[in-house]
């Protein structure tokens, strides 16, 4: 995106996709489905398989590709896969909470939020709690929610009782409110 002045909400998207949660393509081997790793560490893992819930807790770290979630707690609901198995087919929604920073885009951006919640069907990233903020250099972004529409390629970000939401920009010489 390209940075455009007084358009600043729609400028620190988060990138098209935190983790992929594409269901698998039917028809021909041509649409066989590709799948994609996703890497979680945790000092504890609780699964259940009734509720389709995996939770880790403790120095969580969730890594796919060039995305890295890091929380004190995550829970991961899921689909379950063809067949039998109980393995996670397709991720619903995660749920990240406790010093939650996200970083992407070879770290050139982060967002940051005591809660996430990445809703994978819609792609809504909602933060929340403590004082979220969306990074992408030395531009900010901070509000008491922020919520990412990656589908809609737009951000809300809203201020409460009062609070008004912030954003710091640079620009170019000359291409900001004075030209």
């Amino acid at each position: 995106m390209k940075w455009v002045p007084l358009l600043i909400l729609l400028t620190l998207a988060l990138p098209p996709r935190l983790f992929s949660a594409e269901p698998p393509a039917a028809g021909s081997q041509e649409d066989a489905p590709v799948q994609t790793k996703i890497r979680i560490t945790a000092d504890k893992l609780e699964s259940d398989h009734e509720m389709k819930l995996v939770e880790f807790t403790g120095n969580v770290v969730a890594t796919e590709d060039d995305v890295v979630i890091e929380a004190d707690r995550m829970k991961v609901f899921y689909t379950p896969g063809e067949g039998e198995s109980v393995e996670a087919g397709r991720i619903d929604k995660i749920i990240s909470e406790g010093n939650v920073k996200i970083i992407f885009d070879g770290a050139t951006k982060t967002a940051s939020a005591e809660k996430a919640v990445y809703l994978a069907q819609t792609k809504v990233l909602e933060l929340s709690g403590g004082e979220p903020q969306v990074r992408s250099g030395k531009n900010v972004i901070r509000g008491k929610k922020i919520t990412v529409f990656q589908n809609e390629n737009r951000s809300l970000v809203e201020g409460d009782d009062g609070a008004q939401v912030e954003a710091t920009l640079f620009v170019e010489e000359g291409e900001g409110l004075r030209k």
